[in-house]
């Protein structure tokens, strides 16, 4: 972070705000945030000023994928989860993070994993480079219930600390996420059947069954909320998206399967719907036929009930769900805006999902090219709101007023 002030020249901006178009922008950085924003000229250069002139490039603020794992694995080894040592798992996720914000996602959401808060506070602190970082920690999870990895040990899995059964066991969790640093809670709340191949998702988004009684989510919600943390949870299908709602969480993570009336109550409820269309989309590329199969069967609902949601006018926030290679690379996550815009959205809605829409679920001052936001920063070789493919288009990217990516001279 430097003191002196940097002036960003482009073509055009779009700030983050619906209609937010500005021609010919300037922008300018002080001490990691922005300072102010405005057309060229309209206000004379600070002393000393280092201006950085992208030419015909396109602003806007850096891209936020509110749902991903930073577990630093390779999945073609699905041992790793136990087998690899979490300093070497922290090495390989601090490369990913540096490669996140190469590609211009400048803000993530950790949604479960032991490693995403000890991450998040080594960015805070400056020890390593990428995107902000609001971390889960481990899930919370029933036994039997969504991440119950049924096909291994149950000395391997209990190990993990996720297990919460009860009320008791419910609150004692929450509390042990805070004190390890969690940022929100993110709860295990639809499972597929023991024999389904995507157990955590189920073979069909029509047949889930509901991880935790009502009174269990209650507590894990109660206990989050009276310590200032907000609640995410997976749910999939009509029964886990209800009971989240009724239970007052701030996010549904997937939240596919459902009917109109769970769509009016998911708009009403003000709670997020963060679709992660972009793992389903992969998978039904890359998977085994059988296996593919399923995936494409939850991405063609996952389309209808984004839909839903829009015609009630839901809040949707941008999220891929990647995890790592080979599967889902972290890196590409922009793609989520593009498979948004195919599914319904406008351009615009799409980029807001992924920037300032975004900031606000994460509770982050950044997402919006706006004066006392986090410097934040994007310029594209093309323009997103007359083309969505642009936002893969990276050609600068600035974080907290540190450049981490610039056109080649």
């Amino acid at each position: 972070m430097t003191k002196t002030t940097q002036v960003l020249r482009a073509a055009s901006a779009w700030t983050g705000r619906a209609g937010g178009i500005l021609a010919a922008p300037e922008i300018h950085v002080t001490a990691g945030r922005i300072a102010w924003v405005g057309r060229q000229g309209q206000r004379p250069l600070p002393e000393g000023a280092q201006v950085v002139d992208l030419g015909s490039r396109h602003f806007l603020p850096g891209f936020i994928d509110a749902h991903l794992h930073l577990w630093g694995l390779d999945l073609a080894d699905a041992t790793g989860l136990w087998t690899w040592p979490l300093p070497y798992r922290a090495m390989r996720a601090a490369a990913d993070m540096r490669r996140l914000l190469e590609s211009g996602i400048t803000a993530v959401r950790c949604m479960g994993g032991p490693l995403g808060p000890v991450l998040a506070k080594a960015v805070r602190e400056g020890h390593v480079a990428g995107p902000h970082v609001v971390a889960a920690g481990e899930f919370i999870c029933s036994r039997a219930g969504t991440w119950d990895h049924a096909i291994w040990p149950r000395d391997w899995v209990d190990q993990l600390g996720m297990f919460a059964d009860g009320i008791d066991e419910c609150r004692k969790r929450v509390r042990e996420r805070i004190r390890e640093g969690a940022d929100l809670i993110k709860i295990g709340g639809s499972v597929g059947e023991h024999t389904d191949t995507l157990r955590q998702w189920g073979n069909d988004p029509a047949k889930l069954r509901l991880s935790y009684s009502d009174g269990e989510v209650a507590v894990l919600v109660e206990e989050a909320h009276r310590n200032g943390l907000p609640v995410a949870t997976h749910a999939i299908g009509e029964a886990a998206v209800r009971q989240a709602l009724e239970a007052g969480v701030d996010s549904i993570e997937h939240g596919h399967g459902i009917g109109e009336e769970t769509a009016r109550m998911l708009a009403g409820s003000g709670a997020a719907l963060v679709p992660t269309l972009s793992l389903p989309a992969l998978r039904a590329k890359s998977a085994p036929p059988p296996v593919a199969a399923h995936w494409q069967r939850h991405r063609d609902v996952q389309i209808a009930s984004l839909q839903l949601a829009l015609k009630h006018g839901a809040r949707i926030v941008a999220g891929t769900d990647f995890v790592g290679p080979p599967f889902t690379p972290l890196g590409p996550d922009a793609m989520e805006m593009e498979l948004l815009a195919e599914a319904g959205m406008s351009a615009e809605q799409a980029l807001i999902a992924g920037t300032s829409g975004a900031a606000a679920l994460l509770g982050l001052e950044t997402g919006a090219l706006e004066p006392g936001l986090s410097a934040d920063i994007l310029a594209l070789d093309g323009d997103p709101l007359a083309r969505i493919g642009a936002v893969r288009e990276v050609a600068f990217v600035m974080k907290s007023g540190v450049v981490y990516r610039e056109p080649p001279a």
